[in-house]
């Protein structure tokens, strides 16, 4: 399952016109995609027809409660295509979750808690760079960069690159980014000159097909439904079923476990009939081991090794029962932050837990 997020600082350049019908161009082909409204406005929503009275939980109740998953929350917005709407509740969400631990990744851990059954979730960001769109980056393995031709558009770029850098550098995330010109005019001098600048800057990050401007997509909008419903042979309509094939074409190239990989992360080890696969992500680590009841408490604990993607891994044999254990982090104890699954130890802070059958 591929998780792209559409993202952009910068508002006016078609983000959430490319989410919506590049969602519905991936369900004409066949594929199962699920649209995430995670703008405030709740314009995704808008545009596949759906108003707040016409629906009880949204995004925000994935931020917020626990107990509702995707599945609760999604309505189904065409053939093969479900989306999860937003309204200006949506706004409350930075506030409600301040100074809560792992807010960051609330999304991400809603999703995986979910029933999923797609082949592409796709995100539609707000356009501002703060815990929403944080929360979309963490949970995608993609993100696709909408930007018309100007200036404005080009530093946009550059400022979400530095978004990236900083997910990669501090959060170990690595996001695989593409950038896709919307709402483009090529007979003008000035945008044929801003996408060489493009393909000199990206290369091959750049997608091959472009939007062009048409009053079709505005009415559309309009109507609440995406261009294929409204005119499937206008210049649209095909400029976004051009995307979609680029975007499935792009699978081997582009496929990153963006969800798949978290899954031991959020749920502790994994147990296996060779033992107990421990997997752990601590990017500025020199020194891993782990400890614990298996190992007399050992000081020195068992080595984990650092694999090519970075996470530290071991695999060791246990005995059936309940173990507690710890992580030795550069000489620092600490519980595993990957499970939720702990014990209060007798120096008033936790042991984390793991049962083998």
């Amino acid at each position: 399952m591929r998780v792209i997020a559409l993202a952009n600082q910068k508002g006016g350049c078609g983000k959430t016109t490319t989410a919506v019908n590049l969602a519905a161009a991936l369900s004409r082909m066949g594929k199962k995609v699920l649209l995430v409204d995670n703008d405030p406005q709740g314009h995704a929503s808008l545009a596949l027809g759906f108003t707040e009275r016409d629906f009880t939980l949204s995004t925000y109740d994935l931020y917020l409660t626990s107990d509702i998953l995707v599945e609760d929350a999604r309505v189904e917005a065409g053939p093969r295509l479900h989306l999860v709407p937003a309204g200006v509740e949506l706004s409350a969400v930075e506030q409600r979750l301040a100074g809560v631990d792992g807010r960051e990744n609330r999304l991400r851990e809603n999703l995986l808690r979910s029933d999923l059954d797609y082949d592409l979730i796709i995100i539609d960001c707000p356009p501002t760079v703060g815990l929403l769109t944080f929360n979309a980056l963490l949970a995608s393995g993609e993100v696709v960069v909408p930007v018309d031709a100007s200036r404005f558009s080009l530093q946009a770029v550059t400022k979400l690159q530095e978004t990236l850098d900083l997910l990669r550098d501090r959060c170990g995330h690595d996001l695989v980014s593409r950038v896709v010109m919307s709402n483009v005019d090529m007979r003008s001098r000035y945008a044929r000159g801003v996408r060489e600048e493009l393909i000199e800057t990206l290369g091959d990050r750049l997608f091959e097909t472009l939007i062009h401007p048409t009053v079709r997509i505005r009415e559309a909008a309009d109507r609440g439904v995406p261009i294929q419903d409204h005119d499937a042979q206008s210049r649209a309509a095909r400029d976004f079923a051009e995307l979609a094939k680029e975007v499935v074409g792009m699978d081997v190239d582009l496929a990153v476990p963006a969800l798949d990989h978290w899954m031991t992360l959020l749920h502790g080890p994994e147990i296996t009939p060779e033992g107990v696969r421990f997997v752990a992500e601590f990017p500025r680590a020199d020194d891993v081991c782990l400890t614990g009841s298996f190992n007399d408490w050992s000081a020195r604990g068992t080595p984990l090794f650092r694999r090519e993607d970075g996470r530290w891994e071991c695999l060791l044999p246990m005995n059936s029962g309940e173990h507690e254990y710890r992580y030795i982090v550069d000489g620092t104890w600490q519980p595993d932050p990957h499970n939720d699954e702990a014990t209060v130890n007798e120096f008033g802070g936790s042991n984390s837990l793991v049962a083998v059958p």
